[in-house]
């Protein structure tokens, strides 16, 4: 027959029988036979159908030969693996085989033994058998018919299949573990009875005992040990104690050859112990004479039965006079009896029970009576034996309190030997998880510094899931149980991110609006964001995805993880719509002086179908200088902004916000001086100037100094202590130049210097409508203290600086009539325009004698192709150039010269401009026209010839020149008027 038509067990059993009787004389084979379905009866058949039937033949027949012999004080174990070439048969499994006398705790215990070797059983199996056995212990027969529990001389037949074992010497570890954790079932079987008389004579003794215990206690603790004895405590051991009283101290002793059980092979406590040695707590427990029980737990786990901490239960002996002076120990484990019973029909807990439920005030009936009797009934038992009432009554309270609300809670207690911390940790049924109990327990673990730990979970009816965990600590004399601490990071453990989010969100922003984004945002974040951020880290987030989302433009956000260096942090982007080009935002990084390590991005969307992309960089100071996270973050965040939008240059000068925390600004103003050095020749390139400036921060802060003495209106109102301070700062100055060592580096530095004494007027503090500083920068030159300027040099020279437009007028005279051009020549504009200086001088001599003519270029101008976009971005830079000449010039009013706002003149009145049109601005004069009129200029239309109202400066010129005079003031009597002509 072929093993895969077997429908049923009687089908393979036949099978089996049949190869048996063909192999095998027939009086052996019917034993076998026998044998084999005793042993496989309980096996499914799926099981069996699973296997090579030729394995199954050659495990039954290797089963029957080690079942052959067993001596009565015997327990053969044997771990092998067979082989097919040497045992013709096989498994990918390690067999074990145990034959053992059958009693109690056999499979528990090997299970035990096992597990706790980290090994995974496969199968097991086992059948019990009546075996008549000669003095040998040679196997004669085994009995048939229907097995009684009452027999002494059963055997149990065990089989076994684990992870597999190469190792021979793994093998024989393992089998002398087995043998080990057998002969200690073996002892706890032997001497129970042995125990249970000791618990007799206990009950005995109780009724003469003259300790201080009344009557109703005497009996109540009489119930309890009959209780015990009654299936409701597995003893596993007993030792006794005595205790031996000195002037200097009292001994607690084992007494000699008192143990029992497994405490006979394996007891963890001393023999003797000095009892001021011991915790002041359990000493008070110890010699109290007020209570006959002393409950705790053995601080060794149980091999045998289940893998628990025993229990210890300790029972007072008491002298004549009632002081204590020794104790019996019962080691053990409660029966499943003992946890299912009612608290009621259990000596000792009942009046917990009782005095529980009396002094909560609660009706029985009533709905509160009622859940708080349930509440009592779940309890762990182990631990009610332990508690006190009071304690007890507190937690059973919070408990009740707790389900009504859904909410977490942790209850701590150590018990008498301050060996252990027993931990109740309450959680709503729906969000516990295996997960959260790990991470409880590890939680638990690390901060009480346990050796180890175990832990059951409850479920009931109620809406709470409960874990009961068992630490094992140290014994300290005072130890501090940090509930609250722990209590807080359980429900933070537990917490959903989206739970954490809202309370989150809440706390930050208000229950209104906190509420409001929940339901916005509750689906939004994707599990890698979840994995990354914590709940507060994302409400944070959400205020900078609600203004890029409202605002529609890039929002940003400047951290430093707890853990990281302090020359690592992390920025993150936040842009509405769609992801950000890595190839645009890392070269910002680079200018700015970090390396980006990694870059992670996440897309987040709200329920109205929003998307904002959450760009998250980890950035490390390419220096590796400390960072200071609050002086840079908001230079850093403002810098990022406005070269994004083109509102800074993204160039090598930005690595001064790293080097020496300077704003952009600040930034701006070096870089503008940088660039007007390039269009008056200066040989060293930009990067070499902005290397100087990082390589020399402090003396580009002073630079940024005497910058500021010199020109912000606000410091010095008195013009010789603003002198005094500009000569103190250029003293310190040329001291710390002595430290410069590359003379191209202390070439650039003195020229900076000598360009700021060199400017007149700036707008630099000028501010726009809105109260911010102006997006360009206006500086007036005197070029005669510019050393090495190309020839020739003008009176004045105006430079206009910006991201987005750059230019120079140039002015031989307080007089001088000139226009302006639109240069395509981005590196030289200046040279174009100092040559066309040159030709006008000769061409114009007639009318004025020295010339004026100005120059800019465009530098954001967007492709040719698209002709209206870039003549609207020309005109765009032309405006910003004429405002910047117009913020330092000065006016004429009917009141005289108006100085402009926010401005400090080193130079004298100078209110004459003329912008007449030039190449590529012959359109614009209507444009520079009204730009006059919006700053209230004196000259109105005749600020730009060539305009709507026609007006020509050529033809004027001379009369004009007449009116205003060499000194550039009206002359007597012409009476020249504010705006006319």
């Amino acid at each position: 027959m072929n093993v895969r038509t077997v429908a049923s067990k009687d089908q393979f059993f036949e099978q089996l029988r049949t190869a048996v009787e063909q192999k095998i004389e027939a009086k052996e084979a019917k034993r076998i036979n026998d044998f084999a379905v005793r042993l496989l009866d309980h096996v499914p058949l799926d099981e069996l159908l699973t296997r090579h039937f030729s394995d199954t033949y050659g495990a039954v027949l290797a089963a029957w030969q080690f079942l052959q012999k067993r001596q009565p004080d015997e327990a053969p174990v044997a771990v092998f693996n067979p082989d097919l070439e040497s045992d013709g048969w096989q498994s990918p499994h390690t067999i074990i085989f145990i034959l053992h006398p059958n009693i109690p705790f056999l499979i528990d215990s090997l299970r035990i033994a096992i597990n706790q070797r980290e090994v995974r059983t496969h199968s097991i199996n086992h059948c019990i058998v009546q075996a008549d056995r000669d003095r040998t212990g040679q196997l004669k027969k085994l009995r048939g018919g229907k097995l009684k529990s009452s027999k002494p001389d059963y055997e149990a037949f065990i089989v076994l299949e684990i992870d597999r074992h190469s190792d021979p010497q793994d093998r024989k570890v393992l089998e002398e573990e087995l043998s080990r954790v057998l002969h200690e079932v073996r002892i706890a079987v032997e001497d129970f009875p042995l125990v249970k008389d000791k618990v007799a004579g206990m009950l005995e003794e109780l009724n003469t005992t003259v300790a201080k215990i009344s009557d109703e206690d005497r009996s109540e603790a009489q119930a309890f040990l009959e209780w015990l004895v009654s299936d409701h405590f597995t003893f596993l051991g007993y030792d006794e104690y005595d205790f031996l009283t000195s002037p200097d101290d009292t001994v607690v002793r084992r007494v000699a050859k008192s143990e029992l059980g497994i405490l006979r092979v394996n007891n963890e406590r001393p023999a003797k112990v000095l009892l001021n040695e011991l915790p002041q707590r359990t000493r008070y427990e110890m010699t109290r004479t007020d209570n006959i029980f002393i409950f705790a737990k053995s601080s060794q786990r149980s091999r045998v039965h289940r893998p628990a901490y025993p229990d210890y239960i300790a029972v007072k002996k008491f002298n004549d006079q009632g002081e204590v002076v020794g104790e019996r120990r019962l080691l053990g484990l409660y029966t499943s009896r003992a946890y299912n019973e009612r608290l009621t029909d259990i000596p000792l807990l009942r009046r917990k029970f009782e005095a529980v439920m009396e002094q909560s005030g609660f009706l029985r009936d009533d709905y509160s009576g009622k859940e708080l009797e349930q509440i009592l009934n779940v309890y762990p038992r182990d631990d009610l034996f332990q508690i006190g009432e009071q304690e007890l009554l507190a937690n059973a309270l919070d408990i009740l309190h707790i389900q009504e609300r859904r909410r977490m809670k942790l209850f701590m207690r150590e018990d008498v030997y301050g060996q252990f911390v027993t931990c109740l940790a309450y959680f709503p049924r729906d969000i516990y998880t295996t997960e959260l109990r790990l991470r409880v327990e590890q939680m638990l673990l690390e901060r009480l510094e346990a050796e180890d730990i175990e832990f059951v979970t409850h479920f009931s009816e109620s809406v709470l899931a409960r874990v009961q965990f068992t630490i094992r600590v140290r014994q300290v004399e005072h130890r501090e149980l940090p509930v609250d601490e722990l209590q807080e990071r359980m429900i933070g453990l537990a917490q959903s991110w989206f739970d954490g989010l809202a309370e989150s969100l809440n706390e930050a922003y208000g229950e209104e609006y906190g509420n409001e984004l929940y339901r916005l945002y509750r689906q939004g974040f994707p599990a890698g964001y979840q994995e990354m951020f914590s709940p507060r880290r994302a409400a944070i987030d959400l205020e900078h995805i609600a203004e890029a989302t409202e605002r529609n433009q890039l929002a940003m956000s400047f951290y430093r993880a707890l853990e990281e260096s302090e020359n690592t942090l992390h920025f993150k982007l936040f842009h509405p719509d769609e992801p950000l080009p890595l190839s645009d935002i890392m070269p910002i990084f680079d200018n700015l002086g970090f390396r980006v390590l990694g870059e992670h991005p996440f897309e987040v969307n709200n329920r109205n179908g929003q998307r904002v992309w959450i760009h998250d960089f980890s950035l490390h100071a390419g220096s590796g200088v400390v960072v200071d996270l609050h002086r840079i973050k908001p230079i850093f965040e403002d810098l990022f902004r406005r070269v994004w939008y083109s509102e800074a240059e993204n160039d090598s000068f930005n690595r001064l916000l790293l080097s020496a925390y300077m704003d952009w600004r600040q930034i701006a103003l070096l870089r503008a001086y940088a660039r007007y050095m390039r269009q008056i020749r200066f040989s060293n390139s930009q990067t070499f100037i902005s290397n100087t400036l990082v390589n020399h921060v402090e003396l580009a802060r002073l630079l940024l100094r005497f910058f500021d003495v010199r020109f912000n209106p606000d410091r010095y109102p008195d013009h010789d202590n603003r002198r005094a301070a500009e000569q103190k700062l250029e003293a310190g100055f040329h001291t710390a130049l002595e430290s410069v060592a590359n003379l191209s580096e202390d070439r650039v530095l003195r020229l900076y210097l000598e360009l700021m004494r060199s400017t007149l007027r700036t707008n630099c503090y000028q501010t726009d409508a809105e109260g911010a500083n102006k997006s360009y920068i206006s500086i007036k030159f005197d070029p005669a203290g510019i050393p090495d300027m190309p020839l020739p040099a003008p009176m004045f020279e105006i430079y206009v600086y910006s991201p987005r437009v750059e230019g120079v007028h140039l002015r031989g005279g307080r007089v001088a009539r000139g226009g302006l051009r639109w240069s395509d020549r981005y590196e030289d504009y200046r040279t174009e325009i100092l040559g066309l200086v040159k030709a006008q001088q000769v061409k114009n001599a007639v009318i004025v004698p020295v010339g004026a003519k100005g120059g800019f270029v465009a530098k954001q101008l967007p492709d040719p192709s698209d002709r209206e976009a870039w003549q609207q971005e020309g005109v765009a830079a032309y405006k910003t150039f004429i405002r910047g000449l117009l913020d330092i010039t000065d006016n004429l009013t009917d009141a005289g010269i108006q100085p402009p706002e926010q401005v400090v003149r080193h130079d004298g009145d100078d209110h004459y401009l003329v912008v007449a049109a030039d190449k590529g601005t012959a359109t614009f004069s209507d444009i520079a026209n009204g730009l006059a009129a919006e700053y209230g200029f004196w000259m109105g239309d005749a600020f730009a010839s060539g305009g709507s109202n026609g007006y020509d400066h050529k033809k004027s010129g001379y009369h004009r020149q007449r009116r205003l005079g060499v000194g550039g003031t009206p002359l007597p009597g012409i009476g020249a008027q504010p705006g006319g002509r």
